[in-house]
């Protein structure tokens, strides 16, 4: 699905009941992940990671499992008015830049979609619907970090008539601090969405002394455009 890029401003120019932008992440804030374990054990969740381990089981003769849930949102994924759970859980860890994840939607007790995934993330938020399908959009988080650097990236990910895919990702959050170096510091990202969709981003940095956010240049247009293809692969969910 095709994203447009059009200046935020300009979408906003004679009219008279603009929507606010929608935030879709912001790096400077690091939240506690709610406690959402108990998903492991509902018997749509177990449906979910059934088909999943039958997927990577024959994916990758070195798999090791290691099922957790990771993050829960609510909206409307794949129906327009529905109320829905969008469940992100891992099926295993290795390898660490690229784990083996899936995304189990929920209505009413049932499983509906269920799709697998190689990649980084770990939270996972809903963004109300920005195209004008009446289906809610996601916004996955993952992190990765070594030799003192970290890096986390945002991705909008939305279901359409040929499932699951991919809107764009970026950076969200970056940090040397840890690496030792004298001249380390953190750079972070807000990201804002209208419908459309379009997007703006500012961009802040901080000292690793201070760890006080400052605004890096002026908020600029961010031009977010979907790959070729799509990492996500359905799953059986009857």
């Amino acid at each position: 699905m095709r994203l447009w890029t059009v200046p935020l401003y300009a979408a906003l120019a004679g009219c008279t009941n603009a929507q606010a932008p929608v935030e879709v992440a912001d790096g400077r804030e690091a939240t506690e992940p709610a406690d959402v374990s108990a998903w492991a054990a509902r018997p749509e969740l177990r449906q979910a990671t059934d088909a999943a381990r039958t997927h990577w089981q024959g994916q990758d003769p070195a798999y090791e499992e290691g099922v957790e849930v990771l993050a829960v949102a609510e909206g409307a994924f794949t129906e327009a008015g529905a109320a829905q759970q969008a469940v992100l859980y891992r099926m295993s860890a290795w390898p660490r830049s690229s784990p083996k994840m899936g995304l189990a939607v929920v209505a009413a007790g049932r499983l509906v979609r269920n799709v697998a995934f190689e990649g980084l993330a770990q939270t996972l938020a809903a963004v109300p619907d920005l195209d004008g399908d009446g289906r809610d959009e996601l916004v996955f988080t993952g992190e990765f970090g070594m030799g003192g650097e970290t890096s986390r990236a945002a991705t909008i990910s939305a279901f359409g008539d040929g499932g699951l895919a991919e809107r764009g990702g970026t950076f969200v959050y970056g940090s040397d601090c840890a690496s030792g170096r004298g001249d380390g510091r953190s750079t972070a990202a807000r990201v804002l969405a209208l419908p459309g969709p379009t997007f703006r981003v500012q961009r802040y940095a901080a000292s690793c002394e201070t760890d006080a956010w400052e605004p890096d240049g002026a908020e600029e247009a961010l031009a977010l455009d979907a790959p070729a293809g799509t990492p996500y692969v359905d799953l059986p969910a009857r």
